[in-house]
């Protein structure tokens, strides 16, 4: 008997304990303001005005990480399609991932790519606030009133390593309410 009590014990407690799935949250104010605290590594800084009455792309990226670098392509090529309508704020994390210390290969990452849009340093500082971003590439499209279109994760062991252009156009058109293709 008590063995029994003791067992709905514990089930009540993770009944009541269990997380409850959300909708994926959008950006929000307090993600706005945890990118805004960042430091820039190129482009302007990101704020709240930059964003504003846009679709934005938050995309988590390395330099060591392959996949990112055909990503960091797709979101060049995105941001001279879509041009004012969308703002893309690259945010480095994981950088020093295993041997990789200090800046030398991020940087030189940077100047190959030459991004035309916003790319911030020290990301760990906000992953939590993006579903715990654990993996790298990972991809967040907002429509202008912030709701989320697109979440892109690279799965470990999957073939897909990267968002492709293809995807974060259509996820743009979507956020900006206009028919595929049209941009």
């Amino acid at each position: 008997m008590r063995c029994a009590r003791l067992f709905a014990f514990f089930a009540a407690l993770l009944f009541f304990t269990a997380p409850v799935a959300a909708e994926p949250r959008g950006l929000d104010v307090a993600r706005v303001e945890a990118l805004s605290a960042l430091p820039v590594l190129r482009g302007e800084a990101v704020t709240a005005e930059a964003l504003a009455g846009k679709a934005v792309v938050v995309a988590f990226w390395a330099s060591w990480c392959p996949p990112c670098h055909p990503e960091f392509d797709n979101l060049k090529q995105a941001q001279q399609t879509y041009g004012d309508d969308v703002a893309i704020v690259a945010v480095n994390i994981f950088e020093e991932f295993g041997r990789f210390k200090g800046t030398a290969r991020r940087d030189g990452f940077l100047a190959r790519k030459d991004p035309p849009f916003h790319v911030v340093a020290e990301g760990e500082q906000v992953a939590a606030l993006f579903e715990d971003v654990a993996r790298i590439p990972t991809v967040f499209i907002f429509a202008p009133d912030g709701s989320a279109v697109l979440h892109f994760v690279h799965a470990e062991g999957s073939s897909k390593t990267h968002a492709s252009y293809e995807e974060i156009a259509a996820a743009l058109d979507a956020a900006l309410g206009k028919p595929p293709g049209e941009s």
